[in-house]
């Protein structure tokens, strides 16, 4: 069981470490689809900020500040990628929804949250924006997209996708629930912690199975 928790402890920052090198092994060799290097550039925040957390917190080094750039970092580059994919939906809804992160972010970070605490709120809303996204490009693709041409399951791209969207479908859920959880029992934050890695490395299995046998040139 030690081992277990162990490994789920660390697999945070070995999951995405082997995504990364994978996605180093077919850069060296093809070109990807430009909306796959978001999520390159997706994988390399969540491996360096998860490190620098994991390195912090042996030195008894408070790291909830390099959370909230994880958080920040991984929304802005995610946002950029929907937005790129021109999705009328996307780019309209795309204002409101970047002021509303901006919002929440301003009166969380005022409240100091994210420097001393953990800031579940600016998490919960970034996850509940990405998701809507992900949604969106599913409805669009199986329903409104008739340029689209091909099997959807056949673009690395879409994989990856559905990567994003159990990891922060699932995450909202933890991160909504984060305080009223920890106010009634301080050690149910280890098993969420443990739960969010899992999510993540489900994220990251679904962008390798993409990368390793689906067409990675093709959105």
């Amino acid at each position: 069981m030690k081992i277990i928790i162990t490994i789920l402890n660390y697999i945070d920052i070995g999951a995405p470490l082997l995504a990364l090198l994978v996605f180093i092994r077919v850069l060296s060799q093809n070109k990807l689809a430009k909306e796959l290097l978001y999520i390159f550039y997706f994988i390399c925040i969540q491996l360096i900020t998860n490190v620098t957390a994991t390195v912090l917190e042996k030195m008894h080094i408070t790291n909830y500040s390099v959370y909230l750039l994880n958080i920040v970092l991984s929304f802005l580059v995610l946002s950029i990628l929907f937005y790129e994919l021109g999705i009328p939906l996307i780019r309209k809804t795309f204002p409101f929804s970047s002021l509303l992160f901006l919002g929440f972010a301003t009166y969380s970070i005022a409240n100091g949250d994210g420097i001393e605490t953990y800031n579940s709120i600016i998490s919960a809303s970034a996850s509940f924006i990405i998701t809507a996204y992900c949604l969106i490009f599913f409805y669009w693709r199986l329903v409104k997209d008739k340029n689209y041409s091909g099997s959807l399951t056949d673009s690395a791209f879409f994989w990856a996708t559905i990567g994003v969207f159990t990891y922060y479908t699932g995450s909202f859920f933890i991160f909504i629930s984060y305080k009223y959880l920890i106010v009634r029992e301080a050690e149910v934050i280890g098993i969420l912690w443990r739960f969010h890695n899992l999510l993540l490395t489900i994220f990251c299995i679904y962008s390798i199975y993409g990368l390793t046998c689906k067409n990675y040139q093709k959105t």
